[in-house]
């Protein structure tokens, strides 16, 4: 191991960062939809996600053509006990509006770079969209399709476009 890093120090800086940017390229087109893991298990997606730079819990399941937002990976929470289903898709940036006017070059316009949280427990329907800045609270489950564009409470149900809390969860009566 001492050797390898040795190397890496040798490396200049910006020819290693290229390389970098070519690994984060590679490990992103992996976990995108490659056929090759279609055969395998659901529990290598969340490690892939992690070398990436995603913050992820343990015991996460993520689906099928799932795809987050690479560029700002490190803005992603996914805490302990999460699924998200297949064909979902979570951003972390959006363009910035606030200056934007008639006739105004919408290329021009920057960035807002904002986290994403799914607390522990929390299940993301299959195909649902999930924008910059939203947490979505511990147990809630969001339906499939939705598009959350706002903060979904604890232990709720939240379906639509946009997303809208359709009922509470309540504890169980013994």
């Amino acid at each position: 191991m001492k050797r390898i890093v040795n190397l890496l120090k040798k490396i200049p800086r910006g020819i290693y960062l290229k390389s970098e940017m070519i690994i984060h390229w590679w490990l992103f087109k992996i976990s995108k939809n490659w056929v090759i893991l279609d055969r395998i298990s659901l529990g290598l997606r969340p490690a892939i996600w992690k070398l990436i730079g995603c913050h992820i819990g343990k015991n996460v399941a993520i689906g099928y053509d799932v795809y987050f937002d690479v560029h700002n990976a490190s803005l992603i929470y996914i805490e302990d006990s999460v699924w998200v289903a297949s064909r979902c898709l979570i951003l972390c940036h959006k363009r910035d509006l606030t200056n934007y006017h008639k006739y105004d070059d919408y290329n021009s316009l920057g960035y807002n770079k904002l986290p994403v949280t799914l607390k522990k427990g929390c299940v993301v329907g299959m195909g649902s969209i999930v924008m910059p800045g939203v947490t979505i609270g511990e147990g809630a489950i969001i339906g499939a399709g939705s598009l959350v564009v706002n903060d979904i409470p604890a232990w709720t149900i939240a379906v639509g476009n946009p997303a809208k809390v359709v009922k509470v969860l309540e504890e169980r009566k013994s």
